[in-house]
């Protein structure tokens, strides 16, 4: 019980663990050492899941490159929708690391990840040497657990990281936000979409009621399916920031018009169940450049 409340204690918002608290932790209960820690914070993670149609809770919690941080993930699923709109918690723990712009090393898990997560991480910066532990015991590395890949470098792109940027210009002021701090951090996520495929980089801004705002960027996968939508990357930051659907109070999304990918009609239905009565708006602009 002791270890359990440490491990509770130790946990920042956005449900992120400090690396720098990580060896106070260890010493404090008696863990071996950082793989150790993050089986051990697998149920912790489990708990931020929200599964209402198969109540099977999947946890993640995954080491960034370089900081240390440990960082947690979880399925999230929406009745009245389609199953292709499920979150997986490989996808959630990996959107969350890309918000951060962080690289993630390697991950735990309490499930071993599906063919779909299995997909979705390949397109990473990192896939090449990441480790993937279970509470069975295995630890195995992408390359196994996914052999014959086909990914980013088969379409002559790179994996998405924290150095790929755009530059956006917006091509139309529909005036959508009085006081700009909202359209700042949309067009901020928008830079950081991960859309070589379809070149049309897009992104959600939720505005809570009271006020907050919470972004999410588009992730594209070469495989294209196992692709994450801007509002499933903003909803996974509403999520782990402790928030509710039922606190959105409006939308914005920014996306290229015309787009081979349009978002707008999935964000429109996801949004009509989730948070009926959200009003959701969009924002048109083109990519300037990339980098």
């Amino acid at each position: 019980m002791m270890a359990a409340n440490a491990l509770r204690a130790a946990i920042g918002p956005g449900h992120v663990l400090p690396g720098k608290a990580v060896p106070a932790l260890l010493a404090a209960t008696g863990m071996a050492d950082t793989d150790a820690l993050m089986l051990a914070l697998l149920p912790l993670a489990q708990d931020l899941a929200r599964p209402p149609i198969s109540r099977f809770h999947v946890g993640a919690v995954g080491l960034a490159a370089g900081t240390g941080d440990l960082i947690f993930g979880a399925n999230v699923e929406f009745p009245g929708v389609g199953s292709g709109e499920t979150i997986h918690a490989e996808q959630f723990l990996f959107s969350r690391a890309h918000t951060m712009g962080v690289t993630l090393a390697r991950i735990a898990v309490s499930a071993r990840p599906c063919g779909h997560c299995r997909q979705f991480m390949n397109e990473f910066a990192g896939n090449e040497t990441l480790l993937v532990l279970d509470p069975g015991g295995d630890r195995q590395s992408l390359s196994e657990l996914l052999p014959f890949r086909f990914g980013p470098s088969d379409l002559g792109e790179s994996p998405a990281g924290p150095d790929r940027r755009h530059s956006l210009a917006v091509t139309e002021d529909k005036g959508l936000d009085a006081d700009g701090l909202g359209l700042k951090a949309l067009i901020r996520a928008g830079e950081c979409a991960h859309t070589p495929y379809s070149g049309c980089p897009s992104a959600l801004l939720l505005r809570l009621r009271d006020g907050t705002l919470i972004t999410g960027s588009a992730i594209e996968n070469a495989a294209y399916n196992p692709g994450l939508p801007p509002a499933q990357a903003a909803l996974i930051n509403l999520v782990a920031n402790g928030h509710d659907y039922e606190e959105i109070e409006s939308a914005i999304l920014g996306a290229v018009p015309g787009a081979g990918f349009d978002h707008f009609a999935g964000t429109a239905q996801l949004l009509s169940i989730i948070a009926p009565g959200a009003l959701l708006e969009t924002l048109p602009w083109q990519p300037a450049q990339s980098s």
